[in-house]
């Protein structure tokens, strides 16, 4: 497993409540590897707004991946959603996503489906907007494949999101799906929320996963609260997740702090099975 962090593309509107860096690209970038990330989780507004050529020099200098592209944001701040009741929304945010998997495709990154899926709207049966949602999820995944990508949907607890909650209904979609290229992901903050047994769901999506986000419960850097992260990682060990982590926190009290204190608290955890598997070969 590698580690990565997320950060926010420059044409997002600043604010506390992102849960990425914000900061100057640049020093964003030295600071990663300073830690000892080796990857770069983007949140982007706008692909069109993309600087190809700086994100590169930025990767190869200081040895990062672009591994994931977040589209939060697209439903934040675009207020569209690919399950959306009207059509002219949908077929806007099908076609900010075929630019964001054209994007991915660069970088052999994934693409994540969260919060854009939509919502449940008072007055439209909650089978219609399911199969509108699953409509779009295979349309993608088609298209994906054509550009190496895999799209993974993201279980979203119910204070933000109202269906797909829990991760056994995430891995009821990707099986309704029934695409290669869409996939899910786990985030311990929703898992935190929603499941019953956090572990017991990590076991039981062995095959399903392709992306992990970390954070402590209270949507803060890993060590800062009670989330037992050794176990998770020993868990998804025992699942054999071998795919990137990344860190998706709230920069609080700073976004130096967050970045430094996720390494300090996961890192080791990573580390330690390198160094028994080391030296149990010497």
């Amino acid at each position: 497993m590698k580690l990565a962090y997320q950060m926010a593309a420059p044409d997002l509107e600043r604010s506390p409540m992102v849960t990425a860096y914000q900061g100057e690209l640049e020093r964003g970038f030295a600071l990663l590897e300073e830690c000892g990330y080796q990857g770069v989780e983007f949140m982007v507004r706008d692909p069109k707004n993309w600087d190809c050529r700086e994100i590169e020099r930025l990767c190869q200098r200081y040895h990062q991946e672009v591994v994931m592209l977040a589209t939060g944001e697209i439903w934040a701040q675009e207020h569209i959603s690919l399950s959306s009741p009207e059509p002219e929304k949908r077929e806007r945010c099908m076609s900010c996503f075929r630019e964001f998997i054209d994007l991915a495709g660069e970088y052999k990154a994934q693409v994540n489906i969260g919060r854009v899926r939509g919502e449940v709207v008072p007055g439209i049966p909650r089978e219609h907007t399911m199969r509108l949602a699953l409509e779009a999820f295979y349309e993608l995944a088609e298209y994906g494949e054509k550009k190496g990508v895999t799209l993974i949907l993201e279980p979203v607890n119910f204070l933000q999101c109202n269906f797909i909650n829990t991760t056994q209904e995430g891995r009821q979609v990707v099986d309704w799906v029934g695409h290669p290229h869409f996939k899910m992901m786990l985030d311990v903050f929703h898992m935190n929320i929603e499941d019953q047994d956090m572990y017991e769901e990590i076991r039981r999506s062995q095959g399903y996963v392709t992306y992990v986000h970390l954070c402590d419960r209270n949507r803060k850097y890993p060590g800062n609260s009670s989330l037992d992260f050794e176990s998770i990682i020993r868990e998804l060990r025992a699942a054999s997740y071998g795919g990137w982590l990344s860190v998706e926190v709230l920069q609080d009290p700073n976004e130096e702090t967050a970045v430094r204190k996720s390494a300090e608290c996961l890192l080791p955890l990573l580390r330690e099975k390198e160094e028994v598997t080391h030296d149990s070969v010497c």
